[in-house]
């Protein structure tokens, strides 16, 4: 094997000659890979410093091209100026797919069969059940289609907990030789045509396709600043989204609402209560017939590997593909181990507006945010969890989550409809306290991250997300993307803020970094999930925040796309529309003079300290032609309709290294042998499915899971091994881990608490989190010790892959 130079951190030197270069443009090119950073100590630079430290990302820069998928095609086999990846779809070649592409997949749209209710020949439930199995049974599906009769898929991460809801080996009924129902005519433009007859008014059933994106921006979650809650990636949260809506019967639709509630309000003792909620909602949800997910189409995307302008250190998210955060901050020019240009074209043309409160909703505009923005948490590509990113958890002995706790009463919260912050007061208390310690940077007009930046967010969201739709400050979208947070949240304070300094030849850095503790409510026991609800951060400044507030009070623009179409006013776009930044120019000069700062922020921000960072976002805009102004890796350096140009950030105020995700790429994967009793215990062995790289290629080795099994360089896989145990009621009657034994086989101990019966154990186990398309065992339980037959349920795709 041949190990990777930017795995290991750090390695390199980075030679540069500063002789002549201004204070800033000496920082160009270089980053220290350190957890926070926020202010730096102007640098008395002589000549030829050799500094041990990596850029933050790998490309200088990326290019976003938007292409249809015949102009990709054609860009892939540009020989002068390659395009690297295609976003979004898969590009239409005349021929043979070129042999230095490589595609992966992910998960992208779910497809329904949905009753007709006014139908007179499906008033029934038989009837309804039966006409959506007849459709199913009908459909002939393309290659990136896969038949499945369950809302749950292999790409969603609780997909283990209904492993006993689909028959091994068999998807849906095979077609018979009734008459099928009708469908109707236009629902299914990007499906296959179904069977005739087809009916444009006197219907039984329309197929339809929903993207998964599509359901997240319906459920109020976007790709912009706002936090999304912990449940966005699974599986019965997205199946709550569609099937809810054709829930006809109040009685029906309340049991729904009743068990989400529950279930995202943690209404429950354990794992086992919770996974058995999780399942009777998807029961409540199917079980009138109304509306059925019968299958799943997977999003194919390419990428160039040729040898030398190639890309490599690849990451897919399981539901969003290389349209993802961590894509980005991964992925690397095979010529340039942190340099060159990365071209990426997508498809389709971007429509969203771009401003980080209700936009950036289209695929151009989440992948753009990808690239500018910095949000807290990023999502893990392979999992449905979270990982650290501006914001970490402390788990100090200090401190951690703590449980049932007083709020001080200095403590702040910003008040519903204005969102003024005011103290706390005496006498309150929260459920739980989260501290933070937070990785403050520079914003891109050279501000300074301070405590009204921090805390700003939350005013805005109890300003627009309260109060009615006839409220003046309020948008129904910023209301669904920040309801989480105005729940939950009891009370914020800035603990103190710890500094430290580093010297690297003769410069000195000073690193900031804030602590805050957060009280919430509706807290889950799981402490991770519990940080993702209301960070104190935000990657946009308050002063640009405040900016559009002003521009949307002002009936300049509106903040989502409803109210902008709802109000006769245009969407709030920060880049890409002339006469809005004509007008919000004009917005800057004025409270530069007056030092404007909100309501909200008037015992946190000075007079002075106001019109200071107007008059730098006037100097910004000045210069750059754009407000889109964050602290996130890369900022907007050109655009023009169809293309849009980001350099990176290379300062010593960006806080995140090189390689800090690195270990997302190309997942390793397990794969079960074997699953079989021994005793009381059900042991389960299994080999790894991993990445090897060679020079600059890749490829996927099988070996057996071993403790000293490693993926990549020097680094050990970890295995997560779970099971959950099924009655022959179909409730949950265990879940738990599995215990590695010293043969390297996987034990699990019999629950205790089974009762008399037959039951049927689902294992799985999960490398370095890797939750996607498992390999799942299965073994039956009888009552008085006896374990019946095994097999594997869930994928039978064993044979070596390409990565």
């Amino acid at each position: 094997m041949l190990f990777d130079r930017s795995d290991i951190l750090p390695a390199v030197e980075w030679n540069m000659s500063l002789r002549a270069a201004s204070p800033r443009a000496r920082l160009g090119g270089l980053v220290v890979g350190l957890t926070c950073a926020v202010a730096i100590a102007p640098p008395s630079a002589r000549a030829d410093h050799a500094v041990s430290y990596f850029p933050s990302f790998y490309p200088h820069e990326i290019r976003i091209e938007l292409l249809d998928p015949e102009g990709a095609a054609r860009e892939f086999v540009n020989k002068s100026d390659p395009l690297h990846a295609y976003v979004g779809a898969a590009p239409h070649f005349s021929g043979q797919i070129p042999e230095h592409l490589k595609s992966v997949e992910s998960l992208k749209s779910l497809i329904t069969v949905s009753i007709n209710p006014q139908s007179s020949r499906l008033k029934s439930r038989e009837a309804r059940c039966h006409a959506i199995e007849q459709a199913a049974a009908a459909l002939h599906a393309p290659p990136d289609v896969v038949m499945h009769p369950y809302p749950i898929t292999p790409y969603h991460a609780d997909y283990l907990g209904h492993s006993d809801r689909l028959p091994p080996g068999k998807a849906t009924r095979e077609p018979t030789d009734a008459v099928g129902p009708t469908f109707r005519a236009g629902a299914h433009m990007s499906l296959p045509s179904p069977p005739a007859p087809l009916q444009a008014t006197d219907w039984d059933v329309s197929l339809d396709e929903t993207s998964v994106s599509a359901l997240l921006i319906d459920a109020g979650i976007g790709f912009n600043d706002w936090p999304a809650p912990p449940w966005t990636k699974e599986g019965w949260f997205q199946a709550y989204r569609l099937l809810r809506p054709a829930l006809t019967q109040a009685s029906d639709r309340e049991q729904a609402d009743d068990l989400f509630e529950r279930i995202t309000h943690n209404e429950f003792r354990d794992r086992t209560e919770q996974l058995n909620l999780e399942r009777e909602l998807l029961a409540a949800l199917l079980g009138s017939c109304e509306r059925a997910v019968v299958g799943y189409r997977l999003r194919r995307e390419f990428y160039t590997d040729d040898f030398s302008d190639g890309i490599e250190n690849i990451s897919v998210d399981s539901q969003s593909g290389l349209n993802s955060a961590v894509f980005v901050r991964t992925v690397k020019l095979k010529d340039f181990l942190w340099n060159g240009s990365l071209r990426i074209g997508i498809d389709p043309r971007s429509t969203a507006a771009w401003n980080p409160i209700a936009g950036f909703t289209g695929a151009a505009g989440r992948l753009v945010w990808s690239i500018v923005g910095d949000n807290a948490f990023l999502p893990i590509p392979y999992n449905s969890r979270w990982v650290q990113n501006r914001a970490e958890i402390l788990t100090t002995d200090e401190s951690g989550i703590k449980w049932s706790v007083r709020i001080p009463d200095d403590a702040l919260m910003p008040q519903s409809m204005t969102g003024k912050f005011g103290p706390v007061g005496p006498g309150r208390g929260a459920m739980a306290k989260v501290l933070y310690r937070l990785s403050a940077s520079n914003f891109s007009d050279g501000s300074v991250m301070e405590t009204a930046d921090l805390l700003y967010p939350y005013a805005l969201a109890f300003r627009w997300g309260a109060g009615g739709q006839h409220a003046a400050t309020h948008d129904p979208e910023i209301a669904a993307a920040t309801r989480l947070i105005r729940e939950r949240l009891r009370g914020v304070k800035l603990v103190r803020e710890e500094e430290s300094s580093r010297s690297i030849a003769d410069q000195t850095f000073t690193y900031r970094s804030p602590i805050i503790e957060v009280y919430l409510d509706n807290l889950a026991f799981d402490e991770q999930e519990n940080a993702v609800i209301a960070p104190p951060w935000s990657s946009v400044p308050w002063h640009v925040l405040a900016l559009m507030e002003a521009a949307v009070e002002r009936g300049i623009a509106a903040f989502s796309r409803g109210e902008a179409e709802r109000r006769h006013l245009p969407w709030l776009d920060l880049v890409r529309d002339p006469a809005q930044l004509k007008t919000l120019r004009a917005l800057i000069k004025e409270f530069a003079q007056t030092g404007y700062r909100p309501a909200a922020l008037e015992l946190l921000v000075g007079l002075e300290t106001a019109r200071a960072r107007w008059q730098l976002l006037d100097q910004f805009v000045e210069a750059n032609g754009h407000l889109l102004v964050t602290n996130g890796p890369y900022r907007l350096k050109a655009w023009s309709p169809n293309t849009f140009v980001f350099e990176v950030v290379r300062e010593f105020t960006y806080p995140v290294g090189l390689g800090t995700f690195n270990g997302f790429a190309y997942p390793a994967r397990a794969l079960i042998n074997e699953i079989e009793r021994a005793g009381d215990l059900v042991l389960v062995s299994a080999d790894a499915e991993f990445a090897v790289k060679q020079q600059r290629d890749h490829r996927l080795v099988r070996a057996p899971l071993k403790p000293d099994t490693l993926r990549g360089t020097l680094q050990p896989i970890r295995p997560d091994s779970q099971y959950v145990v099924i009655g022959q009621d179909g409730r949950v009657a265990a879940v738990g881990n599995l215990v590695r034994q010293p043969d390297n086989r996987f034990a699990a101990s019999r629950p205790a608490t089974l009762q008399s019966g037959v039951y049927t154990l689902f294992a799985a186990i999960f490398l370095d989190g890797n939750t996607i398309n498992p390999a799942i065992g299965r073994i039956e339980l009888r009552s008085g010790g006896t374990i019946g037959r095994a097999g594997r349920a869930g994928d039978s795709k064993d044979e070596e892959r390409k990565p």
